[in-house]
């Protein structure tokens, strides 16, 4: 399979000047409050529905919450969850060796180049034959583009914080998180990121290396996995 990064790469560099023309725009405070929401929508998107729902298949929910998470997810340039599956899945297999797809170091905002060689898996391949998958794969950067153009009609400071800030913010901190979850070839628990660079559980990846089905992370008291909590609140039954 093969799979493109130019995209998140491209948004992650777009951050700087995105927040120079925040830091330099006359707006209202509500703005920046509405931009950290639809960050943390983000952030919720791709640790519950991205990671733990179509990567891991930790839990069960209601179709509703397949397309929500899907749509966030490529609006957010997060790509397609199939493809985001396929190469998280293989960053387990191949875990900060030669073969991992991710680049644990600054590399990652340089990769402009498509991932090529990824595995599908049998579940990927299940959900290439789901037509809102299917969707997903075709529309992904289709779905970003129009929610930006559709925002700027509304004016600048809807385009900036409701879309260019929180999703160029989520692109960096999540390459940060890939770089620094990562040392002398083993994921790490850094807990005490999330009240710095809020990931919404993601900074406990040890734990999620260790037991990659695992649905709620707060398995010590200082642990923080607010996506554990928020899967609490959607999931059906219990696995």
């Amino acid at each position: 399979m093969k799979t493109q990064a130019w995209h998140r790469t491209l948004g992650a560099w777009s951050f700087i000047p995105v927040l120079y023309f925040c830091l330099t725009t006359n707006y209202n405070s509500l703005w920046l409050m509405c931009s950290c929401l639809v960050y943390a929508l983000i952030a919720i998107t791709i640790t519950v529905g991205y990671h733990r729902l179509f990567t891991h298949n930790s839990f069960e929910c209601s179709r509703f919450w397949h397309w929500l998470f899907g749509l966030v997810g490529c609006i957010s340039l997060n790509s397609a969850p199939v493809h985001w599956s396929s190469v998280h899945n293989d960053h387990h297999k191949f875990s900060d060796t030669e073969k991992d797809p991710y680049d644990s170091n600054w590399k990652h905002f340089f990769r402009f180049k498509d991932r090529v060689g990824v595995t599908a898996t049998k579940k990927e391949i299940r959900m290439m034959k789901d037509k809102m998958h299917l969707f997903f794969i075709k529309q992904s950067l289709t779905l970003s583009i129009t929610v930006g153009v559709v925002l700027s009609l509304f004016g600048a400071d809807a385009f900036l914080f409701l879309y260019a800030l929180p999703v160029t913010t989520y692109l960096v901190t999540s390459g940060l998180h890939t770089i620094y979850a990562h040392s002398n070839k083993s994921a790490r628990n850094l807990w005490v990121l999330e009240c710095i660079i809020p990931m919404f559980g993601e900074w406990i990846h040890k734990e999620h290396h260790d037991r990659p089905g695992l649905i709620n992370w707060h398995t010590k008291p200082y642990y923080f996995d607010l996506g554990g909590i928020f899967i609490g609140a959607i999931k059906n039954g219990s696995q």
